[in-house]
């Protein structure tokens, strides 16, 4: 085996809180995310010539050692022996999103190498080298619904849910390093009943679910990107039952009952933003598509 082909999911925050600060600038959360029927394919092929290589059919991306991809194969590198590889990432996930584009793409990478190589590492083993780029990292490998806490890396599993969902990427990004940096923990608003909305999803409840949603770092966001405001008034008056951002922004999702309604809302609102999907909550994680 020469190359695999490798699909790894987005994902989207239904609730996040952050309910304080560790003394080394973590911030603790508390928050749902579930996987997305949005995916970048990354293509893993052997290279011999003990080097990482990364490209990607997106120039925006940045492909050099601070890659995702890029850091997860030289981890991998630096604790087992393989021959190197070339990695393409063809990147859907919007990028600058909060979807979990790179940490999707280090979780493919991760998954692929050690198929590849058969390197014959352990999930854990994996998800312990896939914290050590980022907390969404493990949860990307698995996929699913969670509730995570923590930094992110501590993961409750929840049921899978059916969501209709349009999700909308401002072209407007934003660091999360800023997002961060500017949230007060003494006024945070908008805060989510994480018990509530897990009672609510147990029970299949809908209108129960929305009220207990909220994105505290949506305030941040929204006071630097107007745009998502308007996106979110865009949804609602397109009957989404809500709409909100998710992680740190800026992509912008909203929860149709019908497909009718979700359809309706994006046909009224394609020629108006450049980036939206129409996609629902799934399993996602990181698949093997191929192996050649």
């Amino acid at each position: 085996m020469e190359k695999l082909v490798v699909k790894a999911n987005a994902k989207i925050n239904l609730t996040l809180d952050v309910i304080g600060k560790r003394e080394d600038g973590y911030h603790l959360l508390d928050m749902v995310m579930h996987s997305v029927g949005i995916y970048d394919e990354i293509t893993i092929k052997k290279n011999y010539e003990n080097n990482i290589k990364v490209s990607c059919d997106n120039n925006s991306l940045e492909i050099d050692e601070m890659n995702s991809a890029f850091k997860a194969a030289k981890l991998i590198m630096e604790e087992k022996e393989f021959s190197g590889v070339d990695i393409h990432i063809n990147k859907t996930i919007p990028i600058g999103a909060g979807m979990a584009g790179g940490s999707a793409d280090a979780a493919a990478v991760i998954v692929g190498i050690n198929e590849l190589f058969n390197l014959n590492m352990s999930l854990e083993e994996m998800k312990s080298i896939a914290l050590k780029i980022g907390a969404d990292v493990p949860f990307c490998i698995e996929g699913g619904c969670v509730r995570a806490t923590g930094i992110g890396e501590k993961m409750e599993k929840l049921p899978i849910m059916d969501l209709n969902l349009l999700i909308i990427k401002p072209d407007e990004s934003i660091s999360t390093a800023f997002v961060y940096e500017n949230l007060f923990l003494s006024e945070l608003a908008n805060r989510p009943d994480n018990n509530g909305f897990i009672k609510a999803m147990n029970y299949k409840n809908l209108d129960e679910m929305v009220k207990t949603m909220g994105n505290v770092l949506e305030s941040v966001t929204a006071s630097k990107v107007s745009l998502i405001n308007e996106i979110k008034k865009d949804m609602i008056n397109g009957k989404a039952k809500i709409s909100m951002m998710t992680g740190s922004g800026t992509a912008v999702f909203g929860i149709f009952e019908s497909t009718s309604e979700l359809k309706d809302c994006y046909e009224n609102l394609k020629s108006k933003y450049n980036e939206i999907f129409v996609t629902k909550t799934e399993r996602g994680g990181v698949y093997i598509e191929s192996r050649d």
